[in-house]
């Protein structure tokens, strides 16, 4: 899609690094590009880096439907070691010898936790509906506090909290195991949203008797965006520079000091670097209208079938094709015996039904307006969200 006049809203698709907050890459593309109103499309952790979509202005509006979005992670474990978080950075409650443990044995693991055949060959592969424990260190909220405030801080958890703690079921699309060389296992993983990495390292030490911790994650790709199209924060700041628009001061740690105050126009050097709102919604369906059918839409209008022309329909994502089969399969009993939910896998099903809404202009230019789902009490298409800031 063409962008024409200034832009004010997109998606910028991070590459973050590794020793890194979410919310600290917020912070400085606040001071890069001249917006406060930024956001992500979900955390990740400090000690992992890997493709991070930033979502400017408007386009924060679309996270609701990226729920459907697969992502990509490449991780690494060290076997013999328990710590509080899961992962090398915490603190370690217990090593373990190891050395009995063969690639066999990690093939084995594997293949016990999410089904793999005794026949398969390395990499194990696997797709189905898993039930996890979250860590304790996780961003889980119990009687209003997050579990890794309790961790953090060096405070017991209390007894009624861990009670309160149940297993999630998430959807992995396929796990491999890419390399053994013991202790150090390497694993590849596609999952849904609320997957933790983490509780599937454990897992896999547990299953081997002697622990695992997680060593290092990469996250390759989350939906439409992936790590070869990426940018860095620095890149971006020296994009910036370039264009007079901040000044470097120390780039280890990254300081700017920008050279005027803050807008809400994303400086026109930088638009390279941004994609279109619609840009990860390509399992949403298409409808193209005409001009003045897109500012009657701009003005609330439900949009008629006979004003519009499907370019596109809505798409089922194939792993979610399969995740209702297994649901069907799922016992209920064994759901409530092992107090697992549907955390993570509330998938939203009116989107089946919704349509980006787009016009094209004298210019050329093919126009993204806003969504819309088709309603079977008017049978038309009604408004969901609008995102045209200007009347067409």
């Amino acid at each position: 899609m063409g962008k024409t006049g200034p832009v004010k809203d997109g998606i910028i698709n991070v590459y973050k690094p590794g020793g890194m907050t979410s919310n600290d890459v917020i912070y400085k593309l606040r001071q890069i590009i001249g917006i406060r109103k930024i956001g992500h499309t979900g955390t990740l952790d400090p000690m992992a880096e890997g493709v991070l979509p930033v979502m400017i202005n408007r386009a924060s509006r679309i996270n609701e439907y990226l729920d459907r979005d697969l992502k990509t992670y490449e991780a690494s474990l060290v076997l013999g070691i328990r710590t509080d978080s899961l992962d090398v950075t915490g603190k370690v409650l217990e090593t373990s010898g190891y050395e009995g443990v063969t690639e066999d044995d990690v093939i084995g693991a594997v293949k016990s936790l999410f089904g793999g055949s005794a026949q398969q060959k390395t990499p194990v592969s696997f797709s189905g509906v898993i039930s996890q424990l979250p860590p304790l260190a996780s961003a889980v909220r119990i009687d209003g506090r997050h579990l890794y405030e309790y961790v953090h801080s060096d405070e017991e958890m209390p007894e009624d909290v861990l009670a309160k703690l149940r297993h999630r079921r998430v959807w992995i699309d396929e796990i491999s195991v890419d390399g053994v060389e013991l202790p150090r296992v390497k694993l590849t993983i596609r999952c849904s949203k609320g997957t933790y990495i983490r509780s599937i390292v454990r897992d896999i030490g547990e299953a081997l008797g002697c622990g695992a911790a997680m060593s290092g994650l990469k996250r390759t790709a989350s939906g439409a965006f992936t790590m070869e199209d990426a940018v860095t924060v620095m890149e971006l700041a020296e994009a910036a520079q370039e264009a007079g628009l901040i000044d470097i001061e120390s780039r280890e740690p990254l300081m700017i000091r920008r050279h005027a105050g803050f807008g809400d126009t994303i400086p026109e050097p930088l638009t390279g670097f941004v994609k279109g709102i619609d840009y990860p919604l390509g399992e949403l369906g298409e409808v193209l209208v005409s001009r003045e059918t897109a500012g009657k839409f701009f003005d609330g209008w439900h949009i008629d079938y006979r004003d519009c022309r499907i370019l596109k329909e809505p798409e089922q994502a194939a792993w979610m094709e399969r995740l209702s089969e297994e649901e069907e399969r799922y016992d209920r009993e064994e759901r409530e015996r092992n107090g697992g939910s549907h955390a993570g896998l509330k998938l939203h099903s009116e989107f089946l039904r919704t349509y980006r809404i787009c016009y094209d202009d004298p210019a050329g230019d093919r126009i993204f307006v806003g969504t819309a789902a088709h309603s079977d009490r008017y049978h038309k298409l009604v408004a969901d969200k609008v995102f045209l800031r200007e009347h067409p």
